[in-house]
């Protein structure tokens, strides 16, 4: 039997550091299974960690000649760029921490939505299964875990505990960091330059509220925002027919505020034509809209939102 264990479109290293861990457990509990990692396209730090560990991926695979899939770190079909068709064709199942926004296309899910990562996940199914993880394993499914939490900056308790089974398990912490760090090309490191230069902001209830549009990187570079001082940073590009759109929020804004992105993002669906969705603190949208009705929406509903949650009494940033 051939599986394709599927990242979302652009990769970043919890999809793929999850899709390849989740091969080894397989392989591991018995499974006599031809697997392979799919996605369209990954991103340039997904790049450098592929390079480094040694992860096999590939970019361009026909969809019909596997049986069944598995869906890493995506809940949409539209996340998965030209694979954005392999749900509806074989059975599938979804391993995420994002919100599933049409479960009723998959035939299995594992899905937690307080994870910080798809790694800290697969790194439970480890534990559960008593399946002894290799250097390799372990070290992959740590980066994994600290590039979706920003290095612990928003780690939970299962966060830390799952980061110290891995490493008890031989994961090598001085090396995740290295295949992290310094891994950002010179074109990243201008988006994000260009985004600071760009933006717009506002101030709603004390929040200051980002928004910029760049060609490329809108992930990094709402990372980058937020790292500036952003409390909410929304970036987006406008590529020949497709909108893109990536949200960051401080933890302190969803503590004190308890204005979920991912839902925000999902609330734009009813405005904008296109799919939306995330977890709290990381989301994203991609469309067929312009960009500037994008950004209005999201920018009606955030300010909506605060408002609302300060005449209830919940917001106390000042």
């Amino acid at each position: 039997m051939k599986v394709a264990v599927i990242c979302h479109q652009n990769a970043d290293p919890d999809a793929l550091c999850s899709a390849y861990a989740l091969e080894h457990l397989a392989w591991a509990m018995g499974c006599e299974v031809e697997f392979s990692t799919l996605s369209d396209a990954v991103n340039n730090i997904t790049e450098n960690v592929a390079k480094e560990l040694e992860i096999d991926y590939s970019t361009d695979n026909d969809i019909e000649t596997f049986d069944k899939f598995i869906i890493v770190d995506a809940g949409a079909p539209e996340q998965l760029g030209k694979f954005r068709d392999a749900p509806f064709k074989k059975p599938t199942m979804v391993i995420d921490h994002h919100v599933l926004n049409q479960r009723d296309i998959f035939s299995a899910f594992i899905v937690d939505y307080e994870a910080t990562a798809t790694a800290e996940i697969i790194t439970r199914l480890f534990e559960v299964a008593k399946v002894r993880l290799s250097k390799k394993v372990s070290t992959a499914l740590l980066v994994g875990i600290l590039y979706d939490s920003r290095n612990f900056y928003i780690a939970t308790p299962k966060t830390l505990r799952a980061a110290a089974f891995l490493i008890e398990n031989n994961a090598d912490y001085t090396t995740a960091q290295e295949v992290l760090k310094g891994s950002m090309d010179r074109a990243e490191r201008i988006a994000r330059l260009k985004a600071a230069k760009r933006m717009d902001i506002i101030d709603v209830g004390g929040w200051i509220i980002a928004f910029t549009q760049v060609g490329s990187y809108e992930a990094s570079a709402s990372r980058g925002l937020i790292e500036l001082g952003a409390d909410v940073a929304i970036v987006g590009s406008e590529r020949k027919e497709e909108v893109r759109v990536s949200g960051r929020a401080t933890r302190k804004f969803y503590e004190k505020t308890g204005i979920h992105l991912g839902e925000v993002m999902k609330e734009v669906e009813s405005k904008v034509r296109g799919k939306g969705g995330g977890h709290s603190l990381a989301a994203g949208f991609s469309g067929e809209y312009t960009l500037d009705a994008v950004f209005k929406n999201v920018q009606d509903i955030l300010k909506k939102k605060i408002r609302e949650r300060s005449a209830e009494g919940l917001n106390d940033h000042h």
